[in-house]
């Protein structure tokens, strides 16, 4: 009984830890970022009301298909979100209840990274843990620019400066092996809720 005990305990010491996509942010979110994110779900139910009582029923199926399903864990997400995808941006509130952009073409890298690689408006950033949730921190910028990491852009933002860097935070919820999603209340620029919608 004590063998079996002690092999028992050597096999859960050898084992591999959980999945993770890329390493903890905790350290490097910007306290207005974290401000933003708590905000989530009432800027969420605010402004997806609007969408769906004010948007174009086109719009508003994207929009549905796009937020239906529950989040998976952490450790499935972390083994499906590596690889290419197509990825639609969705703004809502901010004047527009809401508007929805052509797919662009987004890549997710084994280590976290994020970048989206067509579109005039880009994204560059890591997806990793902060706290317990899966969380996206990236800087927002001007195709043909070259954008700064995140940690690296400074304190305050200035939407007018050129170029034209912000500060991005959004929660990551992956659905399925080809479905995705990045909610992010708050953004620095003219919506109140962006939505990026991830599918292959």
């Amino acid at each position: 009984m004590r063998n079996r005990a002690l092999l028992i305990a050597a096999l859960l010491m050898g084992a591999a830890p959980a999945a993770a996509l890329g390493p903890s942010l905790d350290a490097v979110i910007r306290a207005d970022d974290v401000a933003r994110l708590a905000q989530l779900d009432p800027i969420a139910g605010r402004t997806l009301r609007d969408a769906l009582a004010q948007g174009s029923a086109d719009d508003r199926a994207v929009l549905v298909a796009g937020l239906s399903g529950a989040a998976l864990s952490d450790d499935q997400a972390a083994a499906i979100l590596p690889g290419d995808w197509s990825c639609r941006m969705l703004k809502l509130g901010g004047g527009l209840a809401l508007v929805v952009y052509q797919p662009f073409q987004c890549r997710i890298d084994a280590d976290g990274s994020l970048v989206k690689l067509t579109g005039s408006q880009r994204m560059t950033g890591r997806i990793g843990p902060v706290g317990c949730r899966l969380t996206y921190l990236g800087t927002g910028h001007v195709a043909g620019d070259t954008p700064l990491p995140y940690e690296a852009l400074p304190p305050q933002t200035d939407p007018a400066a050129s170029p034209q860097l912000v500060p991005e935070a959004g929660l990551v919820e992956v659905t399925g092996r080809n479905a995705a999603r990045i909610l992010m209340p708050a953004p620095v620029l003219e919506s109140d809720l962006n939505i990026l919608l991830l599918s292959r």
